[in-house]
């Protein structure tokens, strides 16, 4: 008997797995938590279902065997945590960007509130990776990255996301000879999934009541 879609994800962490049960949530936001909480959800929904539906297009009918290897398991567990944090990144970026665009945040509180939402799920989420590394480098990776952002331009296109859709091909545990023919597919399937959530988080941020609540909340 195959192995559903549904089984697979149960093997995420069940903080991970609470943020997937939660991407179709329409509801308005206007406070800097409702913006993290955003973050957090939809990142984890694009990094999961990149990696997952990529590897189980690509084994095919041999999926349930892949996925019931107890060190093929561990390789995806490897992947899930990268590529999370990449989807993170992206999305604390943009998110931070569009806030500013729609409001009179200056570069400097730009970054400080993408930092906030990226450092708010680090918080919440990867104590289960267990690696303690894996967390100490993503972090000043994503300070350096906030450094070089261009916030009046990181709120247009795709523009802010860089990190993630290569690294779902650089961490997904497949072969690299698949890779490099998988590249253009799998790059425009993951570049996919964000644009319904860039176009969520316009319909639905309310940037003058986030930036009030930035400037009369210790954050």
């Amino acid at each position: 008997m195959d192995i559903s879609f549904s089984r697979l994800i149960r093997r995420i962490p069940p903080r991970i797995r609470r943020a997937l049960t939660l991407r179709f949530d329409r509801s308005s936001f206007d406070s800097v938590d409702k913006l993290a909480e955003f973050v957090q959800t939809r990142a984890a929904y694009v990094a999961q279902t990149s990696l997952y539906g990529y590897l189980k297009t690509r084994m095919g009918t041999r999926y349930r065997v892949m996925f019931e290897d107890a060190v093929y398991a561990r390789s995806i567990d490897f992947a899930k945590w990268r590529i999370y944090a990449a989807c993170l990144a992206d999305l604390s970026i943009f998110s931070a960007a569009t806030v500013a665009a729609n409001s009179a945040l200056d570069d400097e509180t730009s970054a400080k509130l993408a930092e906030h939402c990226f450092q708010h799920v680090i918080e919440q989420d990867f104590e289960e990776a267990g690696e303690p590394e894996l967390v100490t480098t993503i972090t000043a990776e994503f300070s350096e990255r906030v450094k070089r952002t261009v916030w009046s331009a990181a709120a247009s296109g795709d523009n802010a996301f860089t990190a993630s859709p290569p690294d779902l091909i650089k961490w997904a545990p497949i072969v690299d000879e698949f890779k490099e023919l998988d590249e253009e597919i799998v790059l425009n399937s993951i570049r996919f999934r964000w644009v319904d959530i860039r176009e969520q988080l316009r319909k639905r941020v309310d940037a003058e009541a986030i930036r009030e609540d930035w400037e009369n909340s210790p954050h």
